[in-house]
């Protein structure tokens, strides 16, 4: 497999650290709000690589975290008069809901920075032994200059960070650009007891311990939105590798693109979100998940409600052409063509090969949609073989399972809830918009029709 590295900005091969084996690490959600359609293009991204390297035959270990304390969060839950732990538990449990609705997998491992504590303490104490951090008046910072490397994912120069970094009155800092890495509790805070003080950990120490807990150095791949480049996995590797002492931190950088509402990103500091429950009140699941692939992961993906009517229709192809084959695999049993058994491994070889090309999933769905009408046209021309049919169903599938679109039945019972909510909300308007014109029964009659 190939995959776009973001820290050599070169399309690479995948060349595990351990044959066979892949351990990946993706950012996860920090739950202050409602997952927004923008975590579920990472989470799909991420689900479907994890799907394919399975498929392809690696064994995957898949870690993904969530950041469960947090400034916002322990703000939102002041707002709210509730324990910091109790709001991130209830959106945890909102976001489980709306990823098992997109059909993602549980990842194989879910740490919580809250239950990481100790492992961060630890991670933390390595980085000041080696010199590259110091405690404060307010906390303990990660000296950015004394890591030589600064810089290497995002591209960007010590110096151009400093001339256009913004200044905050922090005189705890010895350098503007430090960041902190355990940040001590003030009044009423949630915190824990540490070497230096009480508090809880800053930001982006949390991955760096979390998946070097669970996957070790040199993991293979570490994944997220692309917003999380710079500072976030920038200063992942930076504390990560100091602590390390020269061992490498990740092998390979994957970055999703943005969903873009408008000329803005979405997201939930510019208020221009659109939730994910508010996106299945609309279309199933599956749909949704469809829209998301229908564009390379790594472009930013423009909201469109349009986007939506094209993979609804996309969608509905692909159920009725699956309803189509468990319906023909008895309706002959004459043997199997040999044109036709090419015909099938030849679209699991495209469809495997654009998997492999950096997650080509444009192309890899235009191969399924050239092997729906191939089969159609053949079954236009002759009967098929029941063995045809079973074949061609299992291809089907396989492929249906690797992009996560395998869950036809939920879709078409879900389609039918829909049309039955919105034929029920045009009724209403139908009775409202007639009564005020005076001819209810000709304007019900428009709208059924």
């Amino acid at each position: 497999m190939w995959i776009h590295d973001t820290l050599t900005r070169k399309t690479v091969e995948l060349v595990p650290r351990e044959p066979g084996r892949i351990a990946m690490y993706v950012c996860g959600v920090t739950p202050y709000a409602s997952a927004h359609i923008g975590h579920a293009r990472t989470a799909v991204v991420y689900d479907l690589l994890r799907r394919y390297l399975r498929y392809a035959g690696y064994a995957v270990t898949y870690v993904s975290n969530y950041t469960d304390i947090d400034d916002k969060i322990i703000q939102r839950a002041q707002d709210q008069g509730i324990a910091p732990l109790d709001l991130s538990a209830r959106y945890i449990g909102e976001y489980l809901e709306d990823m098992a609705s997109l059909n993602v997998l549980p990842p194989d491992i879910t740490p919580r920075v809250s239950e990481s504590i100790q492992d961060i303490i630890d991670l933390i104490g390595r980085i000041i032994a080696n010199a590259y951090a110091y405690v404060s008046s307010d906390g303990v910072y990660f000296a950015v200059r004394k890591f030589s490397r600064y810089g290497r994912l995002s591209g960007r120069s010590v110096d151009e960070m400093r001339s256009g970094a913004r200044v905050e009155v922090n005189e705890a800092k010895e350098d503007p650009l430090d960041f902190a890495l355990w940040k001590f509790a003030k009044p009423g805070d949630i915190s824990w007891d540490s070497p230096w003080g009480k508090g809880r950990p800053g930001w982006h120490i949390e991955c760096s311990a979390m998946s070097l807990r669970h996957l070790g150095a040199g993991f293979d791949i570490h994944g997220g939105g692309e917003d999380l480049i710079f500072p976030h996995h920038e200063n992942e590797i930076a504390q990560s590798e100091a602590a390390l002492e020269g061992q490498q931190f990740v092998r390979y950088w994957m970055h999703s693109g943005m969903v873009n509402m408008g000329a803005e990103k979405m997201s939930k500091s510019l208020g221009n979100v659109m939730t994910v429950h508010e996106l299945l009140e609309q279309y199933p699941g599956q749909v949704i998940r469809l829209y998301l692939l229908q564009t390379s992961y790594e472009k930013p993906l423009k909201f469109s409600i349009s986007g939506f009517g094209q993979a609804f229709t996309n969608y509905e192809r692909m159920a009725e052409f699956e309803a189509f084959l468990q319906g023909s695999t008895q309706a002959s049993n004459a043997d199997a063509d040999v044109e036709f058994e090419k015909l099938c491994s030849g679209f699991l070889s495209e469809f495997d090969s654009s998997l492999a090309d950096n997650l080509n999933t444009s192309r890899a769905l235009a191969s399924v949609h050239e092997f729906m009408t191939r089969v159609r046209y053949t079954a236009s021309e002759r009967a098929l073989a029941g063995s045809e049919t079973a074949r061609a169903l299992e291809t089907f599938r396989s492929a249906l399972w690797v992009l996560g679109l395998d869950q036809t039945s939920d879709y078409m019972t879900r389609k039918s809830s829909l049309l039955a909510k919105k034929q029920d909300a045009l009724t209403v308007v139908a009775t409202e918009v007639g009564a005020a014109v005076g001819d209810r029964d000709s304007v019900s009659s428009l709208l059924d029709g």
